[in-house]
């Protein structure tokens, strides 16, 4: 829902529009016989009085579109799209449209905005349809092609949002679209993945790492990958890798590595993260968290770092040094995995991730951030922390 300052915004853009429209018209113009028509008086007087929904309820019923007016019915639509009154945005620009002898500029124009509304009211057959026509456009190809890729991405159409970022790069090279190609080749990846395709997998992965080698997702499928090949020391240097990018590695890759391993390969990878702690011992904070997010993760490195967490805390130091009776050993194993279990449940609702971007809380890490839109911008939150 659009903010009451965002609605006023618009009004002010259509108020501008028509009192332009006015004085070029009516006051501006050689031919001074031309009569204002008292509707668009009336309806400038409701605008002016902030009385935007009686102006739109005006505007609607002057059927009259001409040269100088369509500007003004083209904002009163823009309007109505933003107060999400999408079917008499729709049926104005269809009115618009169908008007005989309109300009072309004019008409394609109109179009773009009807494909808007089409997108914004989530009928993408039919938004795509129009985009697909105006892409051929020059003057709306590049909007078009921005459309196009948006409708395919939410309709997981990766290919076809592949072959129109193609496009859009021969027109816009600066695009900020462009970026997510190494995000659709991943997307397809992982589709092949799911097929038991790996072949075609790492195919996709080579296109999405020579387009962006930085990208933490094609690391982590191409650790997945190798897991499917069970090797597991590729695997291992592929989470090396993510994790040295983005600490989310150690919340989405590291218990798949666990959960795949035999217990030999166990040992192997309790080794690479007792490596991990001495050499940045502030790992171990990520190692507590994921402790307490899956419990039912057996394994020693992140048993200790949860341990060692417990035991820092200012409340439990305090206990111990108040009272000499009270050995740190009381606490033993069994204690912290209580504990353990405890912050579990009163954290099972607790958000888990933030997006770098916007701001965006969420429980479950997403590669795609559902507000910005923005990809690989999840990061961990120390909900322990807050406890």
């Amino acid at each position: 829902m659009f903010s009451d300052s965002i609605l006023y915004l618009s009004s002010i853009f259509l108020l501008f529009t028509l009192m332009g429209y006015l004085y070029i018209k009516f006051f501006d113009s050689e031919d001074n016989d031309k009569k204002i028509n008292p509707d668009y008086l009336t309806g400038l007087k409701y605008l002016l009085n902030e009385e935007s929904d009686k102006a739109i309820n005006l505007f609607s019923n002057i059927i009259e579109i001409d040269d100088d007016t369509i500007q003004t019915h083209l904002a009163l639509g823009v309007l109505f799209r933003r107060q999400g009154k999408i079917d008499k945005a729709i049926k104005l620009h269809e009115n618009i449209i169908s008007k005989p002898d309109l300009e072309e500029n004019y008409y394609f124009q109109t179009l773009s905005e009807l494909g808007e509304n089409y997108y914004t009211a989530g009928i993408y057959d039919k938004a795509e349809e129009i985009f697909l026509k105006l892409k051929e456009i020059k003057a709306h190809k590049i909007s078009s092609l921005e459309k196009l890729i948006k409708i395919y991405e939410y309709l997981c159409q990766w290919e076809e949002a592949l072959k129109h970022l193609e496009d859009l790069s021969k027109v816009d090279n600066e695009n900020i679209l462009i970026n997510s190609t190494s995000h659709y080749y991943c997307q397809l990846s992982q589709d092949s993945i799911d097929n038991d395709n790996l072949d075609k997998a790492e195919a996709y992965l080579k296109e999405a790492r020579e387009n962006n080698p930085k990208s933490i997702r094609q690391m982590f499928l191409s650790s997945i990958i190798a897991l499917e090949k069970n090797n597991l020391n590729s695997a291992l240097d592929h989470y090396m890798q993510m994790t040295t990018e983005s600490p989310v590695g150690h919340f989405i890759l590291l218990p798949l590595l666990l959960k795949r391993a035999s217990n030999e390969e166990e040992g192997i990878i309790e080794n690479k993260l007792i490596q991990i702690v001495s050499t940045n011992p502030e790992i171990e904070i990520y190692f507590s968290m994921l402790s307490v997010m899956r419990p039912e993760i057996k394994n020693k490195t992140l048993f200790k770092s949860f341990k060692k967490q417990i035991l820092a805390n200012t409340l439990v130091n305090e206990i111990l040094n108040q009272n000499n009776a009270i050995s740190s050993n009381i606490i033993d194993d069994n204690l912290i995995e209580n504990i353990k279990s405890i912050i579990n449940k009163k954290t099972m609702n607790e958000y888990k991730y933030n997006c770098t971007q916007c701001g965006y809380e969420t429980i479950s890490h997403s590669w795609q951030c559902p507000t910005c839109k923005k990809w690989e911008k999840s990061t961990p939150i120390n909900f322990i922390e807050k406890i």
